[in-house]
């Protein structure tokens, strides 16, 4: 069916527009409604223009309801801290897209973060009746309270492959290859999405194939926030985030360096012992002097706290295998 939308037609599966109509009904009686979309197990498959598709109806049925809605740029997040924060600031029935894509190859790892950051969000947030659409890399990696109690629908966009026969060398003779397209989806409501979440986790098997869904669909190639705006967002929010790693990566190797040195120093090396430790295990040419200041300001910053137990965690695991510690004769 076709709905307008921003003075422009636009596409969306009948049915599936009827699911979402259900959601915008509902959420005037203090609901917050959070839609989960997944990709099939792959990439670039769709899902993020799908979720597109999926907001800017959203934003339209809200309206038509008498519940002004907006979804611009602004509404699509690659930051979960800045989402969190920004909807509290937005007035009841607002769309709060987030998409994964900016995570890249720490995805899964930084998901877990950010489904913990959202179920603390809610608790402590009570009900904003606002709509968050999360565009997550796996449901099967979700957490339970995430992927069953939280949310309310699960959308699985996926691929074709069709056996075709082309010419694709221009000589004349066809040959048979795969091919991909894109646009199809699969929808599970909140009782489908428990049971496909269950016996995946039952027989450790990681399949949208395991429940039949309440229904599929197509969707078209819709960049509902303009393409090269969404792809230009997407791109400075890339390479913030690669900074801010860089940037965290540094600040744990210094952290590191800094009580290997303090370990060494309280078990009675001199500095010049404690220097060569630090070149020969480490890898790290560091002046004697830049040695003694490192020690005496974290002297002086744990002062209140005491000095570092060696045998907890704090010390670095390298000393261990290096055999500094002798955890059986120390």
């Amino acid at each position: 069916m076709k709905f307008t939308w921003k003075d422009k037609e636009w596409y969306i599966d009948e049915t599936l527009a009827h699911q979402l109509n259900s959601i915008v009904y509902n959420v005037k009686s203090d609901w917050d409604f959070v839609i989960l979309i997944s990709g099939d197990r792959t990439v670039r498959i769709g899902k993020s223009i799908f979720a597109q598709i999926v907001g800017a109806y959203i934003s339209y049925a809200s309206t038509r309801m008498k519940r002004p809605s907006s979804y611009t740029i602004n509404d699509i997040y690659f930051d979960n801290k800045v989402m969190m924060d920004d909807s509290q600031k937005k007035p009841p029935y607002s769309v709060n897209h987030y998409d994964e894509g900016r995570e890249g190859l720490a995805a899964s790892k930084s998901m877990k973060s950010f489904q913990q950051d959202l179920m603390d969000f809610f608790a402590e947030c009570g009900q904003l009746n606002h709509i968050f659409i999360i565009v997550c890399p796996d449901f099967f990696e979700l957490k339970e309270n995430m992927a069953v109690g939280r949310s309310e629908y699960l959308i699985n966009v996926y691929r074709k492959e069709l056996n075709v026969m082309r010419d694709i060398f221009n000589d004349g003779i066809k040959r048979p290859i795969v091919k991909l397209q894109r646009g199809y989806f699969e929808f599970f409501n909140r009782k489908k999405k428990q049971l496909l979440f269950d016996i995946s986790k039952s027989t450790r098997r990681k399949s949208y194939s395991l429940v039949s869904p309440n229904f599929r669909g197509r969707f078209t190639n819709q960049y509902t926030v303009g393409e090269e705006e969404y792809k230009q967002k997407k791109k400075d929010s890339l390479a913030r985030f690669k900074e801010r790693h860089e940037k965290q990566k540094e600040d744990e190797n210094t952290k590191y360096i800094t009580r290997s040195i303090c370990y060494w120093k309280d078990q009675g090396l001199t500095t010049i012992q404690t220097h060569a430790k630090v070149e020969a295990i480490l890898g790290k040419s560091y002046s004697i002097r830049h040695i003694q200041r490192i020690y005496k300001e974290n002297k002086e910053n744990t002062k209140e706290n005491g000095v570092l137990d060696r045998h907890n965690d704090n010390y670095p695991t390298i000393i261990k295998k290096e055999g500094v510690i002798d955890d059986e004769t120390d």
